[in-house]
């Protein structure tokens, strides 16, 4: 990934850099635990040297965590997408699922069917109840194109 190309995980990784805070040095040289950690996937990301020096290259152990939040809950909804586009091949979610995992190149030893196939029905069943909450707010805020 690219910090200087368009994509929410980019704009979104620029916005958690931080400036290394030369008293403390865990900011310095990033703890080597947390890249041996099974829970965070290591992404290749090159940062610019322009956005280097603005903004930093440090990422604390919240804002890793927070990205791959962000990640996952897209990935999630792609593929919510992908099940229920109008215009698909099939009819049944589960060669719908497998059709998702083709496209996007992901092994069963990656991702499991069974594990796609759970997040399908809880992104189901999470937007059905949402739908059905209505909740009167107002605009605090107005985009005027």
């Amino acid at each position: 990934m690219t910090l200087s190309e368009r994509g929410m995980p980019s704009r979104l990784l620029k916005h958690m850099l931080e400036q290394h805070k030369k008293g403390d040095p865990a900011t310095i040289r990033p703890n080597q635990k947390l890249i041996d950690d099974k829970k965070f996937v290591p992404y290749k990301v090159f940062i610019g040297d322009e956005i280097q020096i603005k903004k930093g290259l440090y990422l604390s152990h919240p804002k890793i965590r927070e990205f791959n939040d962000c990640v996952d809950d897209m990935f999630r909804e792609e593929m919510y997408r992908w099940c229920k586009h109008p215009n698909a091949t099939e009819h049944q979610v589960d060669y719908l699922i497998m059709s998702f995992r083709d496209q996007y190149n992901i092994s069963e030893d990656e991702l499991p069917f069974d594990n796609l196939k759970r997040w399908y029905y809880r992104e189901r069943i999470r937007l059905e109840d949402r739908a059905k909450v209505e909740v009167n707010r107002t605009a605090q805020l107005e985009l005027v194109y």
